[in-house]
């Protein structure tokens, strides 16, 4: 390894950490984690998975870029932030109408019922429930990882650019720091928000859990669309 190239790996930690950070990689999950009651094993297991697929989705992103020449690379980055943003607010949307439609199916069939006041409520909280289960929970379950997964990091590629002039070595050393890094950093972050959420209880959670998961969907998705994040 070349003098540069301990300064060359610190720089491919430096740039996984501090994109991996951003919120539109982990606080999805965490949320995904919390409304859908997911152990801290099977989140880290997802949120792995989402890291290593958002590393992949970089370096394939990154090869692309090198190929067809740099100056493209704003207008695929300005490309597929459009694309996970748009996803992203539309699933959002989506959730946020699942529980008003969950919610009037409720009020009808409670019309009709012929319950007491408790029995209709816990009646109503239990068919949410369900309705929220058969409508939503594979579609989060997918949607989410997608988010964290489908943002690539493309401030890689000068610093695996300056690596492959210090040789080999250097130049697969980076990505394999960065593809560390990057997914230490979100299955960790992941992990600790969730289990801070974990701390919340409380009827409510169960209740408005699609509504405040299309809420956070809809908002990263804005934040990527505007290019805030």
């Amino acid at each position: 390894m070349s003098a540069t190239g301990p300064a060359l790996l610190v720089a491919a930690a430096g740039v996984g950490f501090g994109h991996a950070v951003l919120p539109d990689h982990w606080v999805p999950l965490a949320v995904l984690g919390r409304t859908r009651r997911y152990s801290l094993s099977r989140l880290a297991r997802v949120s792995g998975l989402a890291g290593v697929a958002h590393v992949l989705v970089s370096i394939a992103l990154g090869a692309l870029i090198i190929a067809v020449g740099l100056p493209f690379r704003s207008a695929v980055q300005h490309i597929q932030d459009a694309i996970v943003g748009g996803v992203l607010i539309v699933t959002g949307v989506g959730f946020i109408a699942l529980r008003r439609a969950g919610r009037g199916h409720s009020a009808d069939h409670s019309h009709n019922a012929d319950h007491s006041h408790n029995a209709d409520h816990d009646h109503r909280i239990a068919h949410e429930h369900h309705h929220d289960h058969h409508g939503g929970r594979g579609l989060v379950a997918l949607v989410v990882p997608f988010g964290a997964a489908a943002s690539p990091d493309l401030t890689i590629l000068p610093v695996f650019l300056a690596a492959t002039t210090a040789g080999l070595a250097t130049a697969a050393g980076s990505l394999i720091v960065f593809a560390a890094i990057t997914v230490a950093t979100i299955v960790g972050l992941t992990l600790a928000a969730a289990r801070g959420a974990y701390r919340i209880h409380g009827e409510w959670i169960e209740r408005w859990s699609n509504l405040l998961t299309g809420a956070v969907l809809g908002l990263i998705g804005l934040l990527i669309l505007l290019g805030v994040i």
